[in-house]
This record gives structure tokens, sequence and C-alpha cells, in this order.
């Protein structure tokens, strides 16, 4: 059996001998591992998984935690035991002992009596753990399994794959506490504890009637509480030296026992406090006595003895616990065991989609609408669903699976008017959403509130709203003409139509109060509302914009605009000049009906040379009007690498352009030293085809000579390279 006496202390593992077999050797490790299977795999999985919507706590995912961990060693640990014992074993025996077989060596667990365990992960932060699972007690054979599993939050999900993948501890923290059977050495032990609780109560009560005078009262009352409680725990060494440092471990492990199992004791034996007595008398007076004693002793006594003797067989408390290592520091590839859910799963993927028709079925001449939905996945075994509205706020709802397939779906609505036998029953419509609305405009009623918006009486005397709707029969619907004056706030159209709403136009007659009259066009209205505003509340916008070279050729620009409606005898003006330090401008100016009307102008272009242009009146198509030349650009690059500047003290070339058919004559000169930067020739030119110029470089040398080179006549290049001529 395991002896208490002789326990081996290595890095991997506390060793126990047996008290009979010199070769049985019980292996208690120190650090938790992951439990292997068969083929030498780890049990362990890590699941990371992200959600196509929030879970419950606000994140967008998270990770789950599976393992096995056990109190064991690994196969390399073990043969490093087995070689260490085997040289212990050989030691004992001294000089001239046979070697021993590390193979003789048996290595067996200590028999658990009781166990339990704590797992505790990414140090139990609510931060990065959501919830931990395990049972609370190894499985107390063999290594003491642990299964247990854990769900991190989408912070700790990362932090936990860092932690597994790195060297050194792995973020998993396991602490057991065991007790096992041991026989113990010639040693003994005891702890004893006594404990006792003594009351006494004495109450004497006298009471003197009295004819004459008043009656005498007197009581004596004397109450004592006593509790005392003793304990302790001895442990002999016998004729071992209690200092020995293989002793020492021992004793203290003897004292612990002893210590554990006189507290299981006591709790077992505390005695209960002993109440006071009631001084209540009242009860024996009313039998009328006179004189009262009441004597009462309660005493309560309670002992504890724990002896152990040698080799008797104690239960031996242990408490192994160490920051498991990470999965990578165990020998495995964090790649075979971890892996990424998305839990947007075609297999559960669902349709679900939300149906409302968009009307108000108590002011409207709606009865009903009945919405069917046409889903081939769901269709083919269920048939077409039906949803009835009679209600704005009525709300259908259509689920279904979408078998791995698109959510696309035809969807078709009837509607049924009040006091109509005849119904709007629309076309098969494609649908690809979550939220299907049907408008008011799609049940074949042409709703029109008509509001009186800015409109500035003080001008406007009256005015008449003339709104058409295509037809979609003879006369139907009619056109509605409405007055409007100062009185006026709102007007309606509500007319039933049978089929959707296609845009409508109509007018707007204004009678001015100085006799004028103002027609406004309406076209492609939309929408359920309309705005009857002031006559001049449309604004229209003329965008004038400028090109060319206003720095070498063109000096100004001025610019007449009149805009004339001969329909409604209106008109405005502008003009403006236009620079280099103004190259744009936007003209607004309030119109009766932006869809009639043009605006015309006349641009006269001064140039720096004296010339000028008038471009004659014409009428501008569009909002943006665009003035000026568009100029062309010469860019000559001149580079001066190719110099050498230890027989160059410095470079110059001039340059030379000439355009006689638009009178441009320039010419520049650029000078080159020494660790300079390229140059450019930029010139804005005013016939494209004519990019033709001259040049001439010219390189004072350092011994004091000058050299020169030129164009042999016009060139085109736009990049010139430098070098001194031979």
């Amino acid at each position: 059996m395991l002896q208490l006496q002789g326990a081996i202390d290595l890095p991997e593992a506390t060793v126990y001998t047996d008290d009979v077999d010199g070769f049985l050797m019980y292996v208690l490790p120190k650090v938790p591992i992951l439990r292997r299977d068969t083929d030498g795999k780890a049990v362990f999985k890590y699941v990371k998984y992200r959600a196509p919507k929030p879970l419950a706590n606000g994140d967008i995912g998270a990770a789950l935690v599976f393992m096995d961990v056990e109190l064991a060693l690994t196969a390399a640990q073990e043969q490093s035991l087995r070689t260490k014992l085997a040289e212990l074993l050989t030691a004992r025996q001294g000089q001239g002992g046979q070697p021993v077989d590390a193979n003789r060596i048996t290595l067996s667990k200590p028999q658990v009596t009781t166990a339990t365990v704590t797992v505790e992960v990414l140090a139990d932060s609510g931060n990065l753990v959501q919830k931990i699972n395990h049972a609370g007690k190894p499985s107390m054979y063999g290594n003491n399994v642990v299964a247990m599993s854990a769900e991190l939050t989408q912070f700790g999900a990362p932090v936990f794959e860092a932690v597994m993948k790195s060297e050194g501890a792995g973020g998993v923290r396991v602490v057991y506490e065991m007790t096992f059977a041991g026989r113990m050495p010639p040693v003994t032990a005891f702890g004893t504890w006594h404990a006792s609780k003594f009351y006494s109560f004495v109450q004497d009560v006298d009471f003197e009637e009295n004819f004459w005078s008043e009656d005498d009262f007197h009581e004596h009352v004397e109450e004592i509480f006593t509790n005392s409680e003793s304990r302790e725990v001895v442990v002999d060494p016998g004729g071992q030296a209690g200092t020995d440092p293989s002793i020492a471990p021992l004793l203290a492990t003897l004292r612990t026992s002893v210590t554990q199992q006189l507290d299981e004791a006591v709790k077992r034996n505390l005695l209960d406090a002993i109440p006071p007595e009631n001084r209540d008398f009242s009860k024996i007076r009313d039998e009328d006595f006179e004189n009262i004693h009441r004597d009462v002793t309660v005493n309560k006594t309670a002992d504890v003895h724990i002896e152990f003797k040698e080799k008797q067989v104690i239960s031996v408390p242990v408490a192994p616990q160490a920051n498991m290592q990470s999965l990578v520091s165990q020998g495995f590839k964090w790649e075979d065991y971890a892996m990424d859910v998305d839990l947007n799963d075609p297999f559960f993927r669902q349709l679900l989609l939300n149906i409302q028709v968009n009307a108000e079925f108590d002011k409207l001449p709606i009865f009903s609408v009945d919405v069917k939905i046409d889903y081939p996945p769901k269709t083919a075994r269920d048939g077409i669903q039906t949803f009835s509205f009679r209600k704005a706020d009525d709300i259908g709802k259509f689920v279904a699976f979408t078998d791995g397939g698109p959510t696309a779906f035809k969807y078709q609505y009837v509607v049924n008017y009040k006091g109509e036998s005849r119904v709007h029953t629309s076309e098969w419509l494609d649908g690809d959403t979550t939220d299907l609305k049907v408008n008011i405009d799609d049940l074949g009623i042409w709703l029109v509130d008509i509001e009186v918006g800015d409109m500035n009486f003080d001008q406007v005397a009256r005015a008449v709203l003339t709104l058409e709707h295509p037809e979609v029969a003879p006369g139907i619907p009619p056109v509605r003409r409405f007055q409007i004056d100062a009185q006026t706030k709102t007007e309606q159209v509500q007319e039933v139509l049978m089929e959707p709403v296609k845009p409508y136009g109509g007018s707007i007659t204004y009678f001015m109060k100085d006799g004028r009259e103002f027609v406004k066009t309406l076209k492609d209205l939309k929408g359920q509302r309309f705005y009857v505003d002031d006559p001049f509340s449309a604004t229209r916008t003329v965008r004038v914009r400028t090109r060319g070279d206003f720095e070498r050729q063109i000096d100004s620009i001025f610019l007449d605009l009149t805009y004339s409606d001969e329909d409604n005898d209106y008109r405005q003006t502008s003009s403006v000049a236009l620079s280099k330090d103004k190259r744009f401008t936007d003209w607004a100016f309030p119109v009766i009906d932006e869809h009639k009307g043009k605006v015309t102008y006349q641009a006269i272009t001064t140039f720096r040379d004296g010339t000028s242009t008038d471009s004659g009146e014409k009428t501008l198509d569009g909002a943006t009007l665009l003035l000026g030349e568009d100029a062309a650009m010469l860019d000559v690059r001149m580079v001066p690498d190719l110099i050498d500047w230890a027989a160059v003290k410095l470079a110059t070339v001039d340059l030379h352009y000439t355009d006689a058919g638009h009178g441009i004559d320039e010419s520049e000169s650029f000078t080159f030293r020494k660790d300079g930067a390229e140059a450019k020739f930029e010139l804005a030119i005013r016939d494209r085809n004519n990019r033709s110029y001259t040049w001439k470089e010219t390189f004072f040398m350092a011994d004091g000579s000058k050299k020169e080179s030129a164009s042999a006549g016009l060139v085109t290049d736009e990049l010139l390279v430098l070098q001194v001529p031979a």
C-alpha cells in the first residue's frame, strides 16, 4: 500500500513508494494536461462563430471551447520519470549494486477517496467569459479527467485564441482538492477538542400584602453563563528527527490531515447555545403564591479525539493546482483543433417577410386588400398564402425556409372597394425584400391632398387649380378644378381608378390684383400631397463658367443675360463682367413656370492684345453657359542631368514661340546651376496645331570659355535634355 514516508518530489510529479513492493510507485502529477485519445490527439475543440444578427447580449459572435483536462503525465514525462526513479533506486543500493532497469518500475495512481475541482478560464473575466461548465469533481479514477466547456464573448474569443497559440500558460487554471489513503510511518498523531457550556438561573420573589400600608414586593435573580473550549493537535515523530528535510513534509501532511478530520468532527459535535431562562412569573403569581423560588441549571459538554498510530491508514488531503500549458506548448497545432462557423447557414435561412397596406381604410372607399405571396420553396408544399388587411395597422407575417435558395418572391394584391362589386387585381409582381408595403397609389385610388402653401394674397386675388390624370376609361377620372382664395385651406381629390395611379399634370392660373394673369403648367406630378404656392415661388438658375488663359490672352468677358416667358409676359435680365479674379458666377431668378421661357445671352470677349470678339445674341440650351476660348498649352521640360558640372559653371536656355496669326510672340530664358532642378516652359497658345518653337543653349565653362548650340529651325519636342556640345 502507498506509504507516506519517503515521498520523492520531482519537477513532473510527487512520487510515493509502496510499503511492500519497492518497484511499485504511486505518481501524483503536478500540472494538468489535455487528455489524449487513442490516436494521440488532444480532446480539444475551439469553435468561433458569428451571427447574422446581434445575440442577446448585443455581441455579433462568440466562441465555444470544449476540452478534457486530466492530472497525468505525457509519454515523454513518464519516460523521464522512470529514468530518474531507476537512477534513484540504483543509488540507494550503494556501491556494487546492480543498475535498476527503468522498465521494471511499475507506475500507479493514488487511490482517491474524495475529490473536487474548479476550472478557471481567462481569469473568469466577465468581459471575456460568459459561462464555464463542468461537474465540479473529476472522474476519481485513472487520470482524474475533468470534462469542461466554456462560452467566450466576442472579445474573449481572440484573447483565448492568442493565448493558446503562444508558448507558456494557456489561460486555463485547474485546482484539484482530493484525498487519498496512505499508510503512516513510525509516527503518532492525535487531536483533541473539548467544549462545555454551563448555565445557572436562580430567582426568589417575595410578596407582602399589608392591610394598613402599601404592599411590599422583593425579587432576587442570579444568572450565570460560562463557555469553555480547548483544542490540541500533536504530531509525535517518534525516533525520527522532526527537522529532517525528508520527514518535515510528512509531519506537515499529518498535521493537516489530523486538523482537517478534527474540524469535521467538531462541526458534528458543536454545542447549541443555552437560551436564557424567562424571568416572567406572572402565571405562578396568578395562583396566589406569595413566595416563589426558581432554580434552573443546564450543563452541556462535548469531546472529540482523533488519533493516528504507526502503520495506520489515514486520508491525506492534497490540492494539486497549476495553469495548464497552451495547446502549442503541449505539442499540438492550433489549426487542427480550431474552426470558424458562420451561423447564417443556408439550411436554417428564412424569408421573414412583413406585409402592410399603407392606406387609411376608415377614410378611403376601400373595404379590404388581399395580398397573395408565391414563394416557390413554400408554395410547392403549402400553396400560395393569402393575407387579408382591413385596418392600417394590420401586419401580415410570411415565414418560410429558403432551402439555400434566393429570397425573391412574387406577390399579387386584390382591392375590394366599399359599395362596389368590381375589384382591382394587380399583376403578379416581383419582390425581394423583407418589408413589403402596398402603397395607396397601387390600390387604384387617385388621392391628392391639396394645401395652400406660401401664397401672397396681397398680390394674388385668386387662383384656379386644374388637375388631370391620364384617362383609364372615357371620362374616368374627370378633370378636377378648384378655386383657391384667401379662405381656402385644403382640398382633396379622391377618385377610384381600379388601376395603379400614374403621374398626372394640370395647371395653375393666377389672377393678380393688378389685372395680370399668369399660367403655370404642371407636369409629371407624383405623390399624395400637393401645395399651391405663390406664382413666383419657382426658381431657375443659370451657371456661368469660363475657360481659357486669363493670365496671357483673355482680359475680360462682358455678359448680358435675358430670360423671357412670352406666354406670361414675364422678363428678367442680368449683366456680369468676368475676369481672372472672377471666373464663374450663378444667376438665380424667380420664374412663374419652370417649364416655360428661354434664356438668351450675348458675350463680348476682350483680349490682352487689344482685340475683342462678340458672340451675338444666342439661346442657352441647358443650365450651364461656358464662355472663353479652349486654350491649348505648350509644355517643354528641360532636364540638366547630363551636364558635367565639373567642367561647366553655368548654363542658360532661351526658348522663342511665335504665332503671327494670333499676335503671339513669347520668349523666356532659363538658368541652370549645379544641383539645380528641372525647368518647364509653359505657354497657352491659340492655335493648337501650331506647337513649333526655337531654342538656344549656352554653357559657360570652368576654364572661362563658352559653348553654344541651337535648334536647327522650328522643333516640336516637349523634352530637352541639356548636354555640352562636342
